[in-house]
């Protein structure tokens, strides 16, 4: 079997760059059998190996390797990624970086990819130039992988876009009075601090919590969750205080409070 890199892909904006790569790499055995065991057998390494949230993202109840996956699949082939450039764009009242990065076999240029990162995208509309800067090479990091090796996500069970270039929603999409998490458009944003997270990820292992929630809690703990949000989920949760003459008084249960109220004596 031989890498073939010979077409483009438009992805969420975001296009791959394939021209002036080496086709002719072998990475796995001529006989197809062999290449296949090849291939199942680094599968099931990768799979038992490199889990959780550090390798895989789960957005909208679907799996997605990040970056830190891909590096590794490719790491055991031999390939390596090279930044080859990541230069802001002159847009006027937009903070832009694209970034090219190149998959190398020794000198031998073997894929490559262009992604870009910019402030007009909803969750990155307050971060600093560093943060946009380093998402241009993630991404493009993750795409010049993806167009060689998606195969091998495939066969992992993942969908093999890169979770990097996933545009950041809730999985609340379903909104319903029982699952109030997301705030309303137009409200500023600002990060949740780090007590409400940890009361946030505590919450995904509370027995009260089914697994639909625990599963969109789990999601929207992979992103960044606004100060809002994570006051709406807390207080849907856990239950809703106000302070009155100087003390905080309970004004309106949660629902674990309520299950647990519902259980037999």
């Amino acid at each position: 079997m031989e890498v073939q890199l010979n077409s483009t892909e438009q992805t969420n904006g975001h296009l791959p760059v394939v021209d002036n790569v080496d086709t002719s790499l072998q990475l796995f055995s001529r006989s197809p059998k062999k290449a296949l065991s090849q291939m199942q057998e680094l599968v099931q390494v990768m799979s038992s190996k490199c889990q959780g949230k550090e390798f895989i993202a789960i957005i909208n109840g679907k799996q997605y390797p990040k970056v830190e996956w891909w590096t590794t699949i490719a790491a055991t082939l031999g390939l390596f990624p090279v930044v080859i450039y990541s230069r802001r764009l002159d847009r006027e009242d937009e903070l832009a970086y694209e970034a090219r990065v190149e998959v190398r076999y020794g000198d031998r240029v073997v894929g490559a990819g262009e992604a870009m990162c910019s402030n007009k995208e909803s969750r990155w509309s307050s971060a600093d130039e560093y943060a946009i800067r380093s998402m241009s090479i993630t991404r493009a990091t993750g795409k010049c992988y993806r167009l060689p090796l998606s195969f091998l996500a495939v066969m992992a069970g993942l969908n093999p876009t890169p979770a990097e270039e996933i545009p950041f929603e809730n999985d609340f999409s379903n909104k319903s009075d029982s699952t109030p998490y997301q705030s309303q458009p137009g409200e500023p944003i600002e990060p949740a601090s780090p007590r409400q997270l940890s009361t946030i990820a505590d919450l995904v292992d509370n027995p009260f919590i089914n697994d639909e929630e625990r599963l969109k809690l789990s999601n929207a703990l992979e992103h960044e969750i606004s100060k809002s949000d994570a006051k709406e989920i807390l207080n849907y949760f856990l239950g809703k205080s106000e302070y009155v003459n100087g003390a905080w008084i309970r004004a309106q249960p949660g629902v674990i409070d309520k299950r647990k109220d519902q259980l037999p004596d």
